[in-house]
């Protein structure tokens, strides 16, 4: 059997980060953080396969966001405006005085919904978006 050839890299993360990754690869008994950022790798690409298929899908897109920053939320309220019809509705959940969650539930074309990621993914701001969708 054939070894596949290694490609090594370098990542700036801000330390805290690199701090929490730690924790979570002690936490699951990863032996190094490579074995550990090869499974995280595996892991997103198999959860973003709808993204390379067509037709139909329908999900969840959960944001997290900084309220206090400027225009966050009107922004966010923009673009949802702007993609209205794959939107079927939206939760708004204030975590804590600074954290706001959105959960936004999309039916549509994948190609319309992979352009509305990419609108939110501009946004400052934005702390976390996890999207699970599923092809129809």
């Amino acid at each position: 059997m054939e070894t596949e050839e290694i490609a090594r890299f370098s990542v700036s993360i801000p330390k805290s980060l690199l701090d929490e990754f730690d924790k979570w690869l002690r936490s699951h008994g990863m032996v190094n953080r490579s074995e550990a950022l090869r499974q995280v790798m595996r892991s997103f690409i198999a959860q973003s396969k709808w993204e390379f298929q067509e037709g139909m899908v329908c999900g969840t897109v959960t944001i997290i966001y900084d309220h206090h920053r400027h225009d966050a939320v009107s922004e966010i309220t923009n673009i949802q405006h702007k993609y209205g019809d794959i939107i079927v509705c939206t939760t708004h959940v204030h975590i804590d005085h600074s954290n706001c969650l959105e959960a936004i539930i999309l039916l549509g074309e994948i190609d319309i919904i992979k352009k509305f990621l990419v609108d939110l993914n501009s946004l400052k701001g934005i702390k976390e978006i996890r999207t699970s969708m599923v092809n129809i």
